[in-house]
């Protein structure tokens, strides 16, 4: 697909503006992944496409802008940037006022990509450490069923899922789930 850097999906009813911003984005290196010509259209261009960035003009119809700016972000469906066609207040938004000269909304269209993706690390990195201390909680909890069942320390108890996790060609943290699911099963 050439050089381009992020792609974006537009919401927009007007011809103009969308053709004034395709033009200005791709000299920046987006790519226009896909459409809406109202809300409930552009909502699906934006959950198939997944893109970098969401445009989304004031007057996109039909209804709330704000309601449509809320399941964007609480979905985490792309970046936002709100073109100002109509006089709206999107407080908390990045908004630019329409017209607006090309290389400030590339610029700010490129900067919310970044944030976009450093969010969405970050999001991830979290889910992954919420997994870890998940799966260590479970980990104590099965070590002490087995400290308990087989009157063992904690570090036998742990030697011991590893052997047996080992000899059952499972995860550690599978071994675990079974003999919280089954303690007495592990008892001496």
């Amino acid at each position: 697909m050439g050089n381009y850097k992020y792609d974006y999906c537009i919401g927009t009813a007007n011809a103009a503006l969308k053709k004034a911003v395709a033009a200005y984005l791709k000299d920046a290196g987006f790519y226009n992944c896909g459409e809406g010509k109202n809300i409930p259209e552009f909502l699906r261009a934006l959950r198939l496409n997944q893109p970098w960035l969401a445009i989304i003009d004031t007057a996109l119809p039909p209804g709330n802008i704000r309601q449509l700016a809320s399941i964007i972000e609480e979905d985490g469906l792309a970046a936002a940037l709100f073109i100002d066609t109509v006089i709206i207040n999107m407080n908390g938004y990045m908004m630019l006022k329409w017209p607006v000269e090309a290389q400030v909304l590339s610029a700010v269209a490129e900067t919310l990509c970044l944030e976009y993706a450093r969010k969405k690390a970050l999001k991830n990195q979290i889910k992954g450490l919420e997994k870890k201390l998940v799966n260590r909680k479970e980990i104590e909890k099965a070590k002490g069923i087995l400290m308990q069942s087989l009157e063992i320390d904690e570090d036998s108890a742990y030697r011991y899922l590893q052997t047996r996790s080992m000899e059952k060609r499972i995860t550690i943290i599978e071994m675990a789930r079974a003999v919280i699911a089954n303690p007495g099963y592990f008892s001496s």
